[in-house]
């Protein structure tokens, strides 16, 4: 008989990376875990501005908020053999020389607790290494969210006993909009019970744009398909054909 925790604790949080570019979200199957840590932070921010006149009321500052800062970092312990070893070599080298992602240090990170999933696209400021002489080896690393055609992707964890994604319907299949008009997509993943969470992509932001909420916006004259895809299994998706026509 298992126990249930009201109060999780470190262990069941999971880190994991994909290397790769921030215009291509990683497929389930490409996950891999950032093997045998101790710790790990996840910190969101968001900068302001003072907008602030003399139409305040209560004499209070008015602030907005303007842009998101988040960073994940952690530490752990360096391991000689196993896939958590082999996965942090991989990091390392790919830190030290990052050739697969045009000379910067990026990687989509994947931080998953038991009642949220983060997904962002990440730079690598800083790894590093310790190796004390009466202790075991350490590393630690420290990273921060930069653009992507995504930005941060939150969802609830899949609950480990869901049914599985059979189908992913968008509505409507086809749309016609006007250069800057907009047009709202809806996406239903069956069966109900199954994870929910989704990722929207355009095959051309020149003709039309989308929201990680489903919204279309023209941009130019032309045809672009809509795709959504679930994040649990990539092979479920559907499309809708967007055509956008001059004012």
């Amino acid at each position: 008989m298992a126990c249930n925790k009201t109060k999780y604790v470190g262990r069941d949080v999971v880190l994991e990376y994909v290397i790769g570019c921030g215009d291509t979200l990683p497929l389930p199957a490409e996950w891999k875990r950032l093997g045998s840590m101790r710790t790990k932070e996840f910190s969101l921010e968001w900068e302001t501005t003072d907008a602030t006149a003399d139409d305040s009321v209560g004499s209070l500052r008015e602030n907005l908020a303007t842009f998101q800062t988040l960073s994940i970092s952690g530490d752990g312990t360096l391991k000689h053999a196993g896939a958590g070893g082999a996965n942090l070599t991989e990091m390392t080298k790919h830190v030290a020389n990052p050739v697969a992602t045009g000379g910067q240090p990026t990687a989509w990170f994947r931080m998953t607790f038991p009642d949220l999933t983060f997904i962002a696209f990440m730079l690598v400021s800083n790894m590093s290494r310790s190796a004390p002489h009466d202790n075991v080896s350490t590393y630690s690393f420290e990273s921060s969210a930069t653009a992507s055609d995504f930005g941060l992707l939150v969802e609830d964890t899949p609950d480990p006993d869901a049914p599985d994604v059979t189908s992913v319907t968008v509505t409507p299949d086809t749309a016609s909009i006007e250069e800057g008009a907009t047009q709202q997509l809806a996406v239903t993943v069956a069966p109900a019970g199954a994870p929910q969470g989704v990722v929207w992509q355009s095959s051309d932001t020149g003709v039309a744009t989308v929201s990680q909420n489903g919204l279309v916006t023209g941009v130019a004259a032309g045809t672009a398909d809509i795709t959504v895809t679930s994040t649990v299994d990539g092979t479920k998706s559907d499309v809708a054909a967007i055509t956008v026509t001059a004012p």
